[in-house]
């Protein structure tokens, strides 16, 4: 005996059910290949170093501003961006330094949000810093962020649960960093 065709409803339904099956698996599995190969989308990349493991400093008090002690975890969503500068800042890294105040501003209704504190600096020699806080750990700073500095600024990104999670090695870019920052401060 031979077996006779399917009928046509019969296989137009397998068919239809492999057409199913690959609207929902071709991106994924797409999306498999992509991330295996490396690719990574340029409107979702970030400019800075995402510090593995974050660094805890929600333990560590900082005193700034006429003697006021604070730490960096707070139930108010603000994030703070550290300053670190090297103990020779010359004028090109104090530079640096005052583009973050124009950074900051222009997070607009946001930069309340974001708090700068420049860590353990020599005096400033210029006075349009005045929307940086200078602020010095009562203890000493964990890992890497107590590393001298050579060249320029560095940035850490701490959230507002007191944890460091990015870094912005000397010689950053102000631009990339605001992307970063617009993507995190709400």
């Amino acid at each position: 005996m031979t077996e006779s065709p399917a009928p046509p409803s019969r296989t137009r339904s397998r068919v239809l059910l492999l057409l199913i099956v690959a609207v929902f698996a071709v991106p994924i599995l797409a999306a498999l290949v992509l991330n295996r190969a490396g690719w990574m989308p340029a409107h979702s990349k970030n400019y800075g170093e995402v510090v593995h493991p974050p660094i805890p400093l929600r333990e560590i008090e900082f005193v700034h501003a006429a003697d006021a002690r604070e730490h960096l975890d707070n139930p108010h969503g603000i994030w703070t961006l550290l300053v670190r500068v090297p103990a020779a800042c010359d004028a090109a890294c104090w530079n640096a330094v005052a583009a973050l105040g124009n950074v900051r501003t222009s997070l607009g209704a946001r930069a309340d949000k974001l708090r700068l504190w420049v860590l353990d600096a020599p005096a400033p020699p210029r006075d349009d810093l005045g929307t940086l806080g200078f602020a010095s750990p009562t203890r000493p700073l964990p890992g890497r962020l107590s590393a001298p500095l050579a060249t320029g600024p560095e940035l850490w990104l701490v959230n507002p649960y007191g944890v460091a999670e990015m870094r912005y090695p000397p010689g950053f870019v102000p631009g990339e960093l605001r992307k970063d920052l617009g993507k995190l401060v709400r």
